[in-house]
């Protein structure tokens, strides 16, 4: 997993293929300037008719260089052209001042942008946004000038005018998808050579509109050229956005002939007294994956509600409360190997609160499954003693089993790394995948998978459908159902990630978002399966 065609890049590797191109072609930096002005001006003439009036905002760097050329070109097409900047005595790149002075040179003027430039931008008009791109860090401050541009184009926005933005909305982080207050929000993006991580991670996605894609003739192949051509570090991680070539890929192969002992055996631990649903989420998503069997473990009092409920898997009960005796402790670690023994993959946690079964057996959980996914309640018991379970996690992988999935929502994620910045989710997955050897599903908004060394995915599909209770345990189980069918530890995740949220998707086109309930999800799934060719249409 990890196609090429979905590699999404950051402020580093821009800069590094922007040296590349000048290295290989001997041309100037001013040549794919003018490359990515043509591709504004062509996405433009798509949004608004000839006579339009186009207010551009020009900042002091490569965006602005882009910003003054792409103005030159659409007055040309004429297009009338009002050029402002929002640093006007701000020194400059050489390209940069080359591409204002060309546009002051055919007779154009540029003044620094007053809030009476907003005026006549209405319906019909288009206001570029080219102040900051790729290098713009959300974390320095945002200059008042660009914060209010921002809110003036956000008004004439709401007045019908649209916007596009140059590479990246100004006011997001290139490298995170992090945004600052009053950060532009975009009707459309047109971003150069390859996607930008910013524009994919949340909340930048939100920001960006539509995003298209501009090769400016750089080829796509040579991104995989830079540490060698470059000179840099061959460490440098990896990040993807997940597509729906990724999810086919790892389609488990069901044979005519198959019976249920080919795909797997799911072993679903949790629950607790009063708390039934969150196991039988989980469950019924492991079923509707396609694993083959599904165990389900649960405390005695809750057993006959969900046998009821789900009588298509095989139960087993837990102890409820303290041991009373050592031989009732030795004979539930009797029963927890014999059941890790017998499972494809192991899925712990929902519901299970507190749960003295689930402090006791956690250790033996993560030192004998198989695949395992720990969740809910089995992720607050790491936090309680982190030192002890990451350093478990990873002998876990120094045994060569392998890595465990965490499945944290940011809530989770903050008792896990109490210390950790969410402002950057990709980096924050792989810092807690990092710290405990163990593949991070790091949930939310573009939901973020991150593996050990380092390589993230984020996810493209969902929507705030999701942010109800119990669709976390269908992913768990729906993780737990794939891994059990035989993909790869992190290809399980990100192929489920997708899943969960194309199904969500699905289901909100049918019911909308407000109404969506996680078996709503489940429902869905079959038709999330048959649109990625899991299934036939």
């Amino acid at each position: 997993m990890g196609g090429k065609s979905m590699r999404v890049i950051g402020h580093f590797e821009q800069q590094a293929i922007d040296r590349l191109w000048q290295q290989r072609t001997g041309l100037p930096l001013l040549i794919l300037m003018e490359n990515a002005a043509a591709a504004v001006v062509k996405r433009s003439r798509e949004m608004v008719d000839p006579a339009a009036t186009v207010l551009v905002l020009a900042g002091k760097g490569n965006n602005g260089g882009d910003a003054f050329a792409s103005a030159r070109l659409l007055a040309a097409a004429g297009y009338r052209v009002v050029c402002r900047e929002l640093f006007p005595d701000a020194p400059r790149l050489y390209e940069v001042e080359a591409n204002r002075q060309a546009y002051l040179g055919l007779g154009h003027e540029i003044t620094p942008l007053t809030a009476g430039d907003f005026d006549r931008m209405e319906t019909g008009s288009l206001i570029i946004d080219g102040i900051f791109g790729t290098g713009f860090r959300a974390d320095r401050p945002f200059p008042e000038p660009v914060r209010q541009a921002s809110l003036l184009t956000a008004a004439a926005r709401q007045r019908g005018a649209l916007v596009l933005a140059i590479d990246i909305p100004s006011g997001v982080d290139a490298d995170s998808g992090h945004a600052v207050d009053a950060a532009f929000c975009a009707d459309v993006t047109v971003t150069f050579c390859h996607n930008k991580i910013g524009l994919c991670g949340a909340p930048g996605r939100f920001l960006a509109g539509r995003v298209l894609v501009e090769p400016i003739g750089v080829p796509k192949s040579w991104i995989d050229d830079l540490p060698e051509a470059i000179g840099l570090e061959s460490g440098v991680r990896r990040t993807y956005q997940t597509d729906v070539d990724d999810v086919r890929a790892v389609r488990p192969v069901r044979a005519a002939d198959s019976h249920k002992g080919h795909f797997g055996r799911v072993l679903v631990l949790g629950g607790s007294p009063g708390m039934p649903g969150a196991v039988l989420l989980a469950a019924t998503a492991a079923a509707r994956s396609g694993a083959g069997l599904v165990d389900v473990a649960v405390p005695e009092t809750i057993a006959a509600t969900v046998l009821a409920a789900r009588p298509e898997c095989l139960l087993h009960t837990l102890p409820e409360g303290k041991f009373q005796s050592p031989e009732q402790q030795t004979g539930f670690f009797s029963q927890m190997e014999t059941l890790l023994r017998s499972a494809s993959a192991v899925v712990a946690g929902m519901g299970a609160g507190q749960s003295e079964w689930l402090r006791s057996a956690l250790p033996q959980m993560i030192s004998g499954a198989g695949q395992l996914i720990l969740d809910a309640d089995a992720l607050n018991q790491i936090a309680r003693d982190p030192d002890c379970y990451f350093g478990l996690l990873r002998e876990r992988a120094a045994k060569g089993l392998a890595p465990a999935i965490l499945t944290p929502h940011p809530g989770e994620f903050g008792r896990l790394l109490p210390d950790c910045c969410l402002n950057d989710r990709q980096e924050a997955a792989r810092t807690l995948s990092a710290a405990c050897s163990s593949v991070v599903v790091l949930k939310g908004a573009a939901t973020v998978v991150a593996e050990p060394g380092g390589t993230a995915w984020i996810n493209p599909t969902g929507n705030h459908g999701l942010a109800k209770g119990g669709s976390g345990d269908v992913l768990a189980g729906l993780i737990a159902g794939l891994l059990a069918q035989g993909p790869a530890t992190a290809e399980a995740a990100v192929a489920a990630v997708y899943l969960h949220g194309l199904a969500a998707d699905l289901a909100a086109s049918r019911m909308g978002h407000r109404t969506i309930l996680a078996g709503d999800v489940i429902n869905a799934m079959g038709d999330a399966l048959r649109q990625v060719g899991w299934e036939p249409s």
